[in-house]
């Protein structure tokens, strides 16, 4: 009779557990699932919205790396988390943790101005003000960020501070000179 007990609280115990079980899953699944709905929503509300702004940042980073990489794109890191990538031509990735400090300089001022350039689209412009951002830059990429500049200022106004005179000097070179003018040197 003290077996037949045991057992018996052995099954109800067995079946307390499985009845856990049960609704531990549900919750699971219910959990997982709203979990894989929102991460489509959220995929769907930067594939709309921040689609213009990574392409057109990528652009103006391949302009700046002088065709280094062709783009960038987002992609997912070991949590789970979206993480930027730059594109080399031939398709290969690069991540931010594998790029130089020069082209970190690049990549987060391709950022800027996509994001400047779309702000300007619905709103006043407003001055862009920079001091010293092509420190890191060889005097390649720092000529083609100044075309680029130039080419922002039929925009807006930029205004870049420097206390290089090569630089001035690069900016004073460019074909696009009109609008670009140069003070202050000694």
């Amino acid at each position: 009779m003290a077996a037949s007990t045991v057992a018996a609280e052995a099954a109800e115990e067995a079946q307390g557990v499985l009845a856990s079980i049960r609704e531990h899953v549900e919750d699971y699944v219910k959990l997982r699932l709203a979990s894989l709905v929102l991460k489509q929503a959220i995929e769907n509300y930067r594939a709309k919205n921040q689609g213009p702004l990574l392409e057109r940042a990528g652009t103006l980073f391949s302009r700046l790396t002088l065709g280094s990489f062709s783009g960038l794109k987002t992609d997912y890191g070991e949590n789970d988390e979206p993480v930027l990538q730059g594109v080399r031509p031939d398709g290969n990735t690069v991540d931010v943790s594998g790029m130089s400090d020069g082209t970190l300089d690049q990549l987060y001022l391709s950022l800027r101005l996509a994001t400047l350039e779309k702000y300007l689209e619905t709103n006043e412009p407003m001055p862009f003000i920079v001091d010293d951002i092509l420190i890191r830059f060889d005097d390649d990429r720092a000529r083609a960020t100044l075309a680029v500049l130039a080419d922002l200022s039929k925009k807006t106004q930029v205004l870049f501070f420097t206390h290089h005179s090569r630089l001035a000097e690069m900016a004073k070179e460019l074909k696009t000179s009109k609008g670009i003018y140069v003070h202050g040197m000694r």
